[in-house]
């Protein structure tokens, strides 16, 4: 390992990135439930005006300011027709006051909204009649533009209500149909085969399994972060240690499926039996193996795969497990156009003042943690890259970066939060 260049972490993603570049298509998809988690595949704007004219705050009395004594002070004014949302706005004649229902339309010639609560009725009757000739109103305050919502107060007509890349929610969806919209572009799910790669590997049984062999938690935790990350993950599986069983399955899940990405675990690394990397050397595979200034995850593999008449991008993710789902987090998820997570810069919480926590200063070294209700972060387990344990009960990532060989209590740290932790 001493020898070897590694490469930056950015680096390989942005090779990620553009080697991905030609499978990831676009599609537009209505606005509802299963638009939900996709991510927008350009910028969208506003086709209206939010609200769509000066409206009501509160169910009250359109009146005009000149018309009222100062704040407080007692006022009665003749009442005129009612106004509920959806109606036409209409005319305020002067010197008069319309009751107007909340989400209703200003009428012309108004300027402020007093609420019911303010006048002699104190609230309105279950249905509006005519018998009511005048309205006594209280006003707690005379200003114009109280309790008017302005049109456009919320969004202007033109406005980008949507960024390129940003994940659909359930109040960008609502805002989104409020602005107009009834359907949007979003990044289509790229086509997954993953393989963990192992003789020693098999598929989760009950029972202990025998000595020797390991259950594959690269599989389900892969295909888990594809999923979260907006892939379609079409095939999970698990080979032994031969090329040729290797690419004979790869080529054969990709056909069966129509797959736009292969991703493999495993076998990429200086052993005497990697896998991936004997099956470099088959015709129709193209992979170079890069080693990265990262921990854990130094060892990858990037390419692609021949497939009938198409080159299938292939990344090639290391073989332990905390090592292959860092490898998705910061690799597969851009590659794949995810949404960017969002990064603090939080105090770390060790053991004590005097406690130390040390990193190789050539890696950028990811530790898994907890960020704890008082704002701080704290380490979980180890650096090793086989306690996953530890990864399960983390709700974040903290960057140890390249030059730093020892971090300490209260040190401020580049955070990624994760889903995941404990309740």
């Amino acid at each position: 390992m001493a020898g070897r260049r590694r490469i930056p972490l950015r680096d390989h993603v942005d090779d990620a990135v553009a080697l991905l570049a030609a499978v990831r298509g676009t599609e537009v998809i209505g606005l509802g439930a299963a638009a939900v988690g996709r991510v927008a595949a350009e910028d969208v704007r506003s086709r209206v005006d939010l609200p769509g004219l000066d409206d009501s705050q509160m169910d009250g009395y359109a009146v005009a300011a000149a018309d009222l004594a100062d704040e407080h002070a007692e006022v009665t004014l003749p009442r005129g027709p009612m106004i509920a949302a959806g109606d036409a706005p209409g005319r305020l004649e002067p010197g008069t006051a319309r009751p107007i229902m909340t989400g209703a339309p200003l009428p012309d010639g108004a300027d402020l909204v007093i609420p019911v609560e303010e006048s002699g009725e104190g609230r309105f009757a279950a249905v509006e009649g005519a018998a009511l000739t005048s309205v006594v109103l209280r006003p707690a305050e005379v200003a114009p533009g109280r309790f008017v919502r302005r049109r456009g107060s919320d969004t202007r007509r033109g406005d980008t209500v949507l960024r390129a890349g940003r994940p659909l929610t359930p109040a960008r969806i609502a805002h989104l149909a409020a602005c107009g919209l009834r359907e949007v572009e979003v990044h289509a799910p790229v086509r997954v085969v993953v393989l963990s790669t192992g003789s020693e590997v098999r598929p989760a049984a009950d029972g202990t399994p025998a000595p020797g062999i390991r259950h594959d938690a690269n599989g389900p935790g892969i295909a888990a972060a594809l999923t979260e990350a907006g892939a379609e993950v079409v095939h999970v599986g698990t080979v032994p240690d031969d090329p040729a069983v290797l690419l004979g399955r790869l080529r054969e899940q990709v056909a069966a499926h129509d797959a736009d990405l292969v991703i493999t675990s495993g076998g990429v690394s200086q052993g005497a039996v990697e896998v991936v990397r004997l099956a470099a050397e088959h015709p129709g595979v193209v992979l170079a193996f890069p080693t990265l200034a990262l921990q854990p995850g130094g060892p990858q593999g990037i390419g692609t795969l021949e497939v009938g008449p198409r080159r299938v991008p292939w990344l090639a993710l290391p073989g332990n497990p905390v090592s292959s789902l860092l490898s998705c987090e910061l690799i597969v998820r851009p590659a794949l156009g995810a949404p960017d997570r969002r990064r603090l810069h939080l105090p770390l919480q060790l053991e004590g003042p005097e406690a130390v926590e040390t990193s190789p200063e050539a890696l950028d070294q990811y530790r898994r943690a907890r960020v704890l209700p008082s704002g701080t972060v704290r380490l979980l387990g180890g650096a090793s890259s086989h306690l996953l344990g530890g990864y399960a009960a983390a709700d974040a990532l903290v960057r140890i970066p390249v030059g730093v060989g020892a971090v300490h209590d209260g040190d401020l740290l580049e955070t990624l939060l994760i889903p995941g932790g404990e309740s």
